[in-house]
């Protein structure tokens, strides 16, 4: 039972085969496919986050620009009034009506201390800047100067751009500064929200300290991420992307960017996740389109397997039916298209063949007398009912060689056969060729005439008689046979009573002396 469990015809092996290799290649193809637009994917949000990066960048350099120069305008006018505090108020109150770049707008003499201010801004005319603050701006005292992240009045963070003032003698006068709320809404996020990446994704501003300008999450706003990746690298000037891990052992995408203007570092993060949402959608899509030619593939396996089995098949069945002599002429119609069915073909045919003539050469042999060559008891019978069959009318003669016993004892077995092939020899040459000359015992022969009457059997069995007792044979000298003679219909109901007839007529001819000849009684 084991066995059967494991046995599978050719056409489902080839099936199965094929499909196995089928779903195979279908499966590393949809692999491949899923690895190579999932890599595509990745290096093409890479891309996209590294030039969102450089744009924020680029946006936020661009903000700065042109916020000092607002400021560079308001600048000359003060250093033309000569620092005059009502001039500048006036100044400053002017530059506040016309632009919304800055929360607040004030100036600051070269000690550090408030001159002139937008009201209500925290900025108290007469009050000194915080000495680190102070001490940052007034050293840049020819270029335009970027404060950085710090707690300004009613602790808002704040992010200061200021332009240097002179007097009229040249000197260091001070400057004028715009501050930024960073926390609330301001120019400088308007002008960054305009330009919103792809969902998933979004951005952070460090300023040169590592300390956090810009975050969707205000909270974070004046936190330091100066320990954290690619803050350093930003800071240092270097624009670059990469896949790495947040705090939160989240995969992201980065990307980042420097602000030259400022010493400021534009950071873009994606979740990696995101990134490749569609890359399912893209592995189905890609399925959908092949599906047809898939099932075209299956259905055409399927017909190969079976192409290729049928003839296996039919020449299968036939195998196992060799004993059956129509499977000989069906064989070779059977339609072969490859080497190996046609050989296997071949090869039953030859097998037919072999199979046909061992077949009849047992026939041959079990119906045939080995010593005469005569049919034997086997051979007389079938011929008996081929005559029946034909309902044919036939004459029986039976022969039996006279005192053949005492040939056999004087001058040996050898001798003996010898002799009973040399009356086969006289038989045949006395028979016709429809006739069945038999063998049936040692000494005996039995000779069927088929339409021959009682008189034509007689002489013939006259000439038989007369041409045995003519002949010496070698060794022995002359030997002589007596016959019986019965005929059918006349004498028996059918061939076989009439052989016993002839048996009859036999003995009543041995009892007569032998050598002689007798037919059954009408």
């Amino acid at each position: 039972m084991s066995k059967l469990l494991f046995r599978i015809d050719l056409q489902r092996l080839i099936l199965w085969m094929c499909l196995f290799f089928v779903f195979l290649a279908l499966g590393n193809s949809l692999h491949a496919a899923y690895q190579v637009q999932r890599g595509l994917l990745l290096q093409h949000s890479l891309d996209a986050n590294r030039a969102y990066a450089q744009k924020l960048a680029q946006v936020a350099g661009s903000f700065l620009e042109s916020s000092a120069q607002t400021l560079e305008a308001a600048a000359l006018d003060i250093t033309d009034s000569g620092l005059d505090p009502v001039a500048t108020q006036k100044e400053l109150d002017q530059l506040a009506s016309v632009t919304d770049t800055f929360n607040v707008i004030f100036a600051v003499n070269a000690t550090g201390e408030v001159f002139a201010a937008m009201p209500g801004s925290g900025f108290v005319v007469g009050t000194r800047l915080p000495d680190t603050l102070a001490t940052k701006l007034l050293d840049s005292k020819a270029a335009t100067a970027f404060s950085g992240v710090f707690k300004g009045p009613a602790n808002r963070w704040l992010s200061i751009i200021s332009r240097p003032l002179f007097l009229p003698d040249g000197s260091y006068g001070g400057f004028v500064g715009g501050a930024v709320h960073l926390q609330n809404g301001n120019a400088l996020q308007n002008a960054l929200d305009k330009h919103h990446f792809e969902e998933g994704a979004y951005f952070y501003i460090v300023d040169e300290t590592g300390t956090v300008v810009h975050h969707p999450e205000h909270n974070l706003i004046g936190s330091s991420f100066r320990g954290m990746e690619p803050v350093p690298a930003v800071l240092g000037g270097k624009t670059g992307t990469e896949r790495t891990t947040d705090a939160a052992a989240n995969d992201m995408l980065i990307s980042y960017a420097p602000i030259p203007l400022a010493n400021w570092g534009v950071v873009a993060q994606r979740p990696t996740e995101a990134a490749l949402s569609s890359v399912g959608e893209l592995l189905f899509r890609t399925l959908y389109y092949t599906l047809p030619l898939f099932i075209v593939s299956l259905l055409a396996i399927w017909w190969l397997a079976r192409f290729i089995a049928h003839p296996l098949r039919e020449l299968a069945d036939v195998a196992g039916n060799l004993d059956n002599r129509a499977n000989f002429s069906r064989i070779r119609y059977i339609k072969v298209w490859y080497d190996e069915a046609a050989l296997i073909q071949k090869g039953l045919v030859h097998s037919f063949s072999a199979v046909g003539n061992r077949i009849r050469k047992l026939h041959r042999e079990g119906s045939t007398d080995p010593l005469t060559g005569l049919v034997n008891r086997r051979g007389l019978d079938a011929a008996i009912a081929k005559l029946m069959e034909a309902a044919q009318g036939v004459a029986v003669i039976t022969l039996d060689v006279d005192h053949f016993k005492a040939v056999n004892d004087r001058h040996g077995h050898a001798i003996g056969d010898e002799v009973l092939k040399a009356i086969t020899t006289l038989i045949m040459a006395e028979a016709r060729r429809e006739d069945v000359v038999a063998r049936v015992g040692g000494e005996e022969f039995v000779v069927l005439l088929p339409e021959t009457g009682l008189d034509p059997a007689t002489r013939f069995a006259e000439r038989l008689r007369s041409a045995i007792e003519r002949t010496r044979f070698e060794g022995v000298g002359n030997v002589t046979v007596s016959a019986g003679i019965a005929c059918y219909p006349e004498h028996g109901a059918n061939v076989q009573d009439t052989l016993v007839l002839a048996d009859t007529a036999l003995y009543r001819a041995k009892e007569a002396g032998r050598n002689c000849i007798r037919s059954a009684p009408s």
